[in-house]
């Protein structure tokens, strides 16, 4: 996964090669001028929602910008390099574990969890996911059915089935997650 500043560079690149202001990509994403400009200078995370809306009016995939192009056979990421993504309606920080290698599938975080009051929307794509919960209580919905992760345990399921994750728990949940699929939700 690219760093802050990578990511913001992408953005502006694509931005500009696209002809658009930033009150363009504002009108044409909802996501403010403020925000878009503090991302492309490296100034801030942008949210997981964020990124989806950004990459969307930018004609791009939705891993578009924490994919990385050039990798190596291997990825070593110490504590202060992670990147990070946010997704406010799960309450979940993801810490990039690792930023991938060439010709690799896996997406490795550390994800840190804090209650939230309402369920998020479910999503469904192709691939796999494992969760293992270090600390507290993760909620996992998948389809219809509810499950609550508690430290120690792990899940692993096909990402065709619809699914979210959050914590319920006024401790919230501390884990390591696992994706064939970049961190887009």
């Amino acid at each position: 996964m690219p760093s802050r500043e990578e990511l913001g560079r992408r953005l502006k690149t694509v931005r500009l090669e696209k002809g658009l202001t930033l009150k363009d990509v504002e009108l044409l994403s909802g996501v403010s001028m403020t925000h878009t400009s503090q991302i492309e200078r490296g100034m801030t995370s942008p949210t997981i929602g964020a990124l989806e809306k950004l990459a969307r009016a930018l004609d791009r995939p939705a891993g578009f910008f924490v994919d990385d192009g050039a990798l190596d056979a291997t990825s070593l990421v110490g504590r202060s390099d992670r990147s990070v993504l946010l997704s406010e309606k799960c309450g979940i920080r993801f810490e990039g574990l690792t930023r991938g290698i060439a010709g690799g599938s896996l997406h490795l975080y550390f994800l840190h969890a804090t209650p939230v009051t309402s369920e998020p929307a479910l999503r469904k794509h192709d691939g796999e996911e494992a969760l293992t919960v270090l600390k507290g209580s993760l909620d996992v919905l998948l389809g219809d059915e509810r499950r609550v992760l508690r430290s120690g345990e792990t899940l692993h399921f096909r990402s065709s089935i619809p699914h979210a994750f959050f914590s319920s728990a006024r401790i919230g949940a501390e884990g390591i997650w696992v994706s064939t699929a970049p961190p887009v939700f």
